[in-house]
């Protein structure tokens, strides 16, 4: 078996969500059948949404040393608990021999498969992941649309990130987050931030909603086993 590395820490939650993903459907039947990860849960990773947009300090430096503890841990590959952090991934893969799991591709390769009616995608994660375009280019491979949203809709998911999961208010914010989603129109909504599943438990089934999370946990998984 293969051994994945997780860097986490954006936020802590948002680690233990995908952690639990791959725990609850990994087929095991006993411990020994889990899959063997290691999970650097970099807290001190400095915000990445601040540093893109010229205010704060620079991420990098913090992610390329999860990178070579995991490396030095024994993995085969890594993977990335946030989908903004994938800004930085094309530098990042350059300084590792390890395999690099992506979650928006990934996500958006299942959506592919399973969704072929589907034509208008929203893109539901931080101002930075959708200006950084990490989904669009993957959505433009596979022959998607990326839904634009208002600047009310942007500012109002960030709200539900920082002021809701972020800050442990998740309950407090599910209806907000609700009433946020009623306003996009689209075919597929994609989770693209780490926190919005969190979320997802209390959305309508009206909502076709594909939680990258899972999908990056469902192709960990396979990795490890294969």
């Amino acid at each position: 078996m293969k051994r994945v590395g997780i860097i986490g820490g954006m936020g802590s939650m948002a680690s233990a969500d995908l952690y639990m993903k791959i725990v609850k459907l990994t087929p095991a039947k006993c411990d020994q059948d889990h899959i063997l990860l290691t999970i650097d849960n970099n807290a001190k990773i400095p915000d990445r949404t601040n540093y893109i947009y010229g205010d704060g300090k620079d991420p990098f430096p913090y992610l390329l040393d999860s990178v070579k503890r995991l490396e030095n841990s024994g993995c085969d590959a890594f993977c990335m608990a946030c989908n903004t952090a994938h800004y930085f991934a094309p530098k990042l893969i350059t300084e590792t021999k390890m395999k690099f799991l992506d979650m928006p591709n990934i996500t958006v390769e299942n959506i592919s498969k399973n969704y072929k009616n589907a034509k208008k995608v929203a893109v539901v994660g931080t101002i930075t992941t959708r200006k950084s375009k990490i989904y669009d280019k993957n959505l433009e491979k596979y022959g998607f649309e990326s839904v634009e949203f208002s600047k009310e809709i942007e500012n109002d998911i960030m709200k539900c990130i920082y002021d809701g999961v972020k800050a442990g208010k998740i309950a407090e914010k599910k209806d907000f987050f609700i009433e946020t989603m009623s306003k996009i129109d689209a075919d597929i909504f994609i989770a693209a931030c780490t926190e919005i599943p969190l979320f997802l438990p209390f959305v309508p089934n009206e909502f076709k909603f594909v939680d990258a999370t899972e999908e990056l946990a469902k192709e960990i998984i396979k990795f490890a086993n294969s």
